[in-house]
């Protein structure tokens, strides 16, 4: 898991597949968040949720299933409060072959990983089974041997290695990439941490996922570095949250 820390010094630990291969699963950044104003992520917005980043990236796809008009921006929430595999393939079903239907499953996969005690293996092979796309590089959707690699410290420190935690998308950000296009969006979003039941007003693991749609779905075809700096910036509230 690729994780950086607020003052921007990077800590690689990855995930080593045998004994030649090694992947980082997903990129998270543990940081303050801070708009340009200085509120930070987590504090309570009533603000209207900004137009997509960036104003030309794809709001609909060329699938030929329709138009977008009742495509709503990312609450957050697209599958369900719970975080198990039902949740993430719930959202993976319902998104739309648009920009906010990449975002929510990258959201919803994000609200899946990133919490301790881990998923079953069961749960980890069953969304990697559903939500890798065929391009993913080998050995980047063992999810299960992530989890194994990570022992009791999947935030490498970020929170107290066995303290059980989640991430919630209340005041979270999203950002869709400049060079996406309909059938590739490039996703970086932030989601704050939930330590102990309560949520923290300054910590946040952020993600970046390269999404492809194939086969009728999004699906991940790799993690991306997340920029913080633009995501702090210039990224999207979500609607919703959970």
């Amino acid at each position: 898991m690729r994780m950086h820390t607020a003052a921007g010094t990077s800590r690689w630990p990855f995930v080593v597949v045998g004994a030649v291969a090694a992947v980082a699963i997903v990129g998270g950044v543990a940081f303050a968040a801070t708009r340009p104003d200085d509120d930070p992520v987590a504090a309570p917005t009533t603000s209207a949720p900004a137009s997509p980043t960036p104003t030309t990236a794809p709001t609909g796809g060329s699938s030929g299933a329709g138009d977008n008009e009742d495509d709503v921006p990312p609450t957050g929430c697209l599958g369900g409060q719970d975080r198990n595999a039902a949740m993430v393939l719930t959202a993976q079903s319902e998104a739309k072959h648009t920009t906010y239907g990449a975002v929510e499953v990258a959201t919803a996969f994000t609200r899946w990983l990133w919490q301790y005690p881990y998923p079953s293996t069961a749960d980890s092979n069953t969304v990697s089974d559903s939500i890798m796309a065929a391009s993913a590089p080998e050995g980047y959707t063992d999810l299960a041997g992530a989890y194994v690699a990570a022992g009791d410290d999947l935030t490498n420190g970020t929170v107290d290695a066995g303290t059980p935690f989640h991430v919630s998308t209340t005041n979270g950000l999203w950002r869709v990439s400049e060079e996406s296009t309909a059938d590739r969006v490039v996703v970086t979003l932030a989601a704050g941490y939930v330590v102990d039941g309560a949520l923290s007003p300054t910590l946040s693991t952020v993600g970046g996922y390269a999404m492809v749609w194939e086969n009728d779905t999004w699906r991940i075809e790799s993690s991306v570095v997340p920029n913080e700096d633009l995501l702090a910036s210039g990224g999207n509230r979500y609607t919703g949250g959970c």
